[in-house]
């Protein structure tokens, strides 16, 4: 069958399209130049529409789409052959990327036009139809306003055009007033902040970065706990097992050692310890290579600090005037969502955006990327995929993982279109074979072939070694050992010093106690000597002259002296009471 397509081909240059998608011009304005609204203006009339709802007649067979969509008769000989008008709200990639319905387009360019192209263009082929495009007025999807409709919506309602070539979101006002097909997307709404200056404070990035400080702080207790419980089970099982005895510093320092990956002295004897400590091995070993996993991709990408990471920290920030929210003038279903919200964060934010007009419209998508790039302190909320393009291609912007407002995107039809159910039907047919996820991945795939997500090649990649800016932290934790070390080390010394002080003031004090006591002693403290002991004495025939064959006393033997005074405590057959004389 001969297929004639109407083709109408907006012809941009592969450069020129880059630039206008990637870098759009920016323009300070809140609102289009030809209609004027300031954000008073805009607040009061989604104030309006949320306060009061349209009066609009809603005699209407809403869902018409999904339930004709199961029946087999199309009327197809009345929907073949024919003109279709249709009005290009926006050029939003991945869903309109460019309009154009040839296959050489793809050729040349060297991705598709869009979902919502490759659909129509699709639905085009099997029911040979030919599409005319109408240029949009006002605003771009358009919106309820004093009892009509506007922008893209207005036209569909006047009946200027049969539908509208985008992802428009499903809301019930609008399913009232046209005829919604089956959803082919479902996505969230993205939150676009400029990038954040990079991690710089490498102090301590090879010891903090790897752990959070509340793994830190866990470990940390789990060893303590650990070790007292160590030291209750050794003191149990010391008397029944013979287990190893140890103190309350080295039953903790035990398990220091195993999470540093050291050996124990001695192994425990009881099995109940020696579960614990094989348990501890193991959980040790699990860190530890956890650890070594972190550092290994702290060095390989560059760490960035996000302001926020999510919804709630956002609203803190704007509440504290730290940001304000950027939102797209040409469609308000997303503010109203905010609005209209029963959730607190919402609630809260759209009081910073109402009471407190902490909010900026500007004038599309692309306008609303090149805001946030240039100004830091400004959060985009926009359609998810398409920012996600915008900062996959452009490291001067970040999109936050966790979307918000969840939606669905459908392609609107007049009201009571003779198009509505088999256009449901066939979108649900792509949707089930994976089709439109082809499409989006195949324009992601080209944007990573030309590279643009380098930032036109004018940032320099991680370093592929270790620097010593990046591994001063190993080398600090070094110095605090040493330094620990040698304060540990002239401790000891002081304390030896102070103890043996103590010690020798003792036995000094215990000799002139015994040297003054005239009292009655219950026994002489004395001490036995063998015949090979008694050398060289002059036989004086005096025995109380004999004296031990030892060295003058001094300061330094005094303590010596005095434990072998206390040791002989037998009367047998030598007087050493002269021994300290």
């Amino acid at each position: 069958m001969h297929i004639l397509l109407f083709i109408i081909s907006i012809h941009v240059s592969p450069t020129d399209l880059h630039k206008m998608l990637f870098t759009p011009e920016f323009e300070n304005t809140t609102a289009d130049p030809n209609s004027i609204r300031t954000l008073n203006n805009i607040l009061e009339s989604i104030n309006e529409k949320v306060a009061a709802p349209p009066q609009i007649s809603f005699e209407s067979d809403y869902g018409d789409a999904y339930t004709q969509s199961n029946q087999k008769h199309f009327f197809l000989e009345k929907m073949r052959d024919r003109t279709l008008k249709m009005v290009v709200p926006a050029v939003e990639p991945p869903y309109v990327n460019y309009v154009n319905f040839t296959d050489a387009a793809v050729t040349e360019k060297g991705y598709g036009p869009g979902v919502v192209i490759e659909i129509l263009k699709e639905i085009g082929k099997r029911l040979n139809l030919t599409y005319e495009i109408v240029p949009a007025s006002g605003s771009t999807w358009g919106e309820y306003l004093n009892g009509s409709w506007t922008g893209a919506f207005g036209q569909l309602v006047r009946g200027e055009v049969d539908l509208l070539a985008g992802g428009a979101i499903m809301e019930y006002d609008r399913s009232v007033i046209s005829d919604l097909t089956y959803p082919f997307q479902f996505e969230p709404t993205g939150i676009m902040i400029r990038s954040p200056e990079k991690y710089e404070d490498d102090t301590l990035l090879i010891v903090t970065e790897p752990f959070s400080w509340e793994v830190w702080v866990i470990t940390a207790a789990v060893i303590l706990i650990s070790g007292v419980i160590f030291l209750g089970m050794t003191n149990i099982l010391r008397k029944v097992y013979k287990e190893m005895s140890v103190t309350p510093f080295e039953s903790i320092w035990v398990f220091f050692s195993i999470f540093v990956q050291q050996g124990l002295p001695e192994q425990p004897r009881s099995w109940s310890c020696r579960v614990l400590v094989a348990l501890w091995w193991l959980a040790s070993i699990t860190l530890s290579a956890t650890f070594t996993g972190s550092l290994v991709a702290l060095f390989a990408v560059d760490k960035t600090n996000l302001p926020f990471q999510n919804i709630e920290q956002l609203v803190k920030l704007v509440k504290q005037g730290r940001f304000e929210i950027v939102m797209d003038e040409n469609s308000f279903t997303r503010t109203e969502m905010i609005a209209r919200s029963k959730l607190p964060v919402y609630k809260d934010l759209w009081h910073e955006m109402n009471v407190n007009h902490k909010v900026k419209y500007v004038n599309g998508i692309s306008r609303g990327v090149a805001f946030v790039r240039a100004n830091p302190g400004y959060a985009l909320l926009g359609p998810m995929a398409t920012l996600n393009f915008y900062a996959y291609s452009d490291c001067k912007v970040i999109l936050l993982t966790d979307g918000i407002l969840p939606v669905y995107l459908s392609i609107p039809l007049v009201k009571h279109s003779l198009y509505s159910s088999y256009f449901s039907t066939k979108i649900r047919e792509m949707v089930e074979r994976g089709f439109t996820q082809k499409w989006i991945a195949d324009y992601r795939s080209y944007v990573a072939m030309q590279k643009i997500n380098e930032c036109n090649s004018t940032t320099v990649g991680p370093k592929s070694y270790l620097d010593l800016k990046r591994a001063q932290g190993a080398f600090w934790v070094f110095l605090v050992g040493v330094s620990i070390g040698l304060a540990l080390f002239v401790g000891e010394f002081i304390f030896k010093f102070f103890r043996e002080k103590v010690i020798l003031n003792t036995a000094i004090a215990g000799l002139h106690m015994t040297k003054h006591d005239d009292g009655v002693k219950p026994f002489e403290e004395v001490t036995t000597i063998s015949s090979n002991s008694i050398q060289n004495i002059p036989n004086t025939g005096n025995l109380d002259s004999i004296q031990p064959s030892e060295p003058p006393l001094n300061e330094n033997n005094i303590a010596d002296n005095w434990s072998l005074r206390r040791r002989n405590v037998l009367n047998l057959s030598l007087d050493l009471s002269r021994i300290a004389n």
